[in-house]
């Protein structure tokens, strides 16, 4: 009977072993060397400053992931569930613009106040004062635009927006991928011509034009880093990495026209993960784990960053209070910040100091 249960034991163990090395699933994680991770000391100090944002828009619906000021005075944001909403800036619900029947991530409105989305599944759209719905672009140079993600728009109406990723829309896998196929494109309404203008970006994210739009950054969540492209000037079409370490994972960006650009951190960095980044092949097993073992429960936390055009450090707002956390967008008008978020079901209200 023991040596049964002894090759029984045995049994189990080789076919654990097996299924852990061999057992076919769709990923293919690369080795990536990860940025210095600063930590929540020094620039980025704890500290519970985002403990007194208010909430807006409550009992609308999950996952307000950007926020925009419209030319009617209006806020907008979009849901979960596809919806775009309009609210007062004191948060009272007005009504609801339109539903994309995707999901609806940064949004801006241009000069003719149509309401530019990126939608993750939908691609980049158009919607009128009406709720009349265009998409603009869903592929570029015979690709499909497969994670539209964020945009900015340029005074000359082109539109500057992030293809996040060309491989998953499941978050934790690109976690374990890290494969550099995010990309930050181009749509120029004139010409109705989309373009690709960078590439090689793991998980390409928050976009913002800087001062006189002589470049435009964008941020890398997986590669927990910021881009800077340069798009007019002696420096046109240059590419540089931003001299900054990051104590987080950066979402959405935004420039507000007076020397700061805010950035939003739905996550700090996680150091035993970043541990395997140049160790494809674990990665991999890993991902052989059922995805409820993948989906650990991290400590929520809010943290918005505010650095000035030279990458210094200008505000360090955190909140290890859980009130307002996983924040995905910080955009400011008239010295309060709002805050997105797809985890929260709210939209947060800051009051600058």
């Amino acid at each position: 009977m023991k040596k049964i249960i002894k090759l029984s034991l045995l049994g189990i163990v080789v076919a654990t072993v097996l299924y852990l090395l061999f057992y076919p699933v769709p990923v293919e994680p690369v080795s990536y060397e990860t940025p210095n991770n600063p930590g929540l000391q020094g620039p980025f100090a704890k500290n519970n400053k985002l403990s007194d944002t208010k909430h807006l828009l409550l009992d609308i619906g999950k996952g307000p992931e950007d926020i925009t000021l419209g030319p009617d005075g209006l806020l907008y944001t979009g849901l979960e569930d596809g919806r775009i909403v309009s609210f007062t800036k004191d948060g009272e619900f007005v009504k609801i613009l339109v539903n994309t029947g995707g999901r609806p991530l940064g949004m801006q409105f241009d000069t003719a106040n149509n309401l530019i989305v990126a939608d993750i599944l939908k691609g980049l759209i158009s919607i009128s004062p009406e709720g009349e719905m265009l998409v603009l672009a869903d592929r570029v140079d015979g690709t499909k635009i497969f994670f539209a993600d964020d945009l900015d728009i340029g005074q000359d109406g082109v539109i500057w927006f992030t293809d996040a990723t060309q491989r998953n829309h499941d978050i934790i896998i690109e976690f374990l991928e890290l494969q550099p196929t995010g990309r930050l494109l181009s749509y120029n309404p004139k010409t109705k011509e989309t373009k690709i203008e960078l590439t090689g970006l793991r998980f390409a994210n928050g976009v913002a034009l800087g001062p006189n739009e002589e470049y435009i950054l964008v941020n890398e969540t997986m590669g927990a880093r910021i881009n800077k492209l340069w798009i007019k000037g002696p420096k046109k079409d240059k590419h540089e990495i931003l001299p900054i370490e990051l104590p987080g994972y950066p979402d959405n960006i935004s420039y507000n026209g007076n020397g700061v650009f805010w950035m939003a951190f739905p996550a700090a960095r996680d150091s035993g993960f970043e541990s395997l980044s140049d160790k494809p092949f674990l990665r991999k097993l890993i991902a052989r784990l059922p995805q409820s073992w993948l989906e650990t429960e991290s400590e929520s936390y809010g943290m918005v960053i505010g650095i000035d055009t030279l990458g210094q450090v200008v505000f360090n707002l955190q909140d290890s209070t859980q009130n307002y956390h996983s924040i995905t967008s910080v955009n400011e008008y008239d010295g309060y910040l709002y805050l997105g978020s797809t985890e929260m079901g709210t939209v947060g209200k800051y009051k600058l100091e």
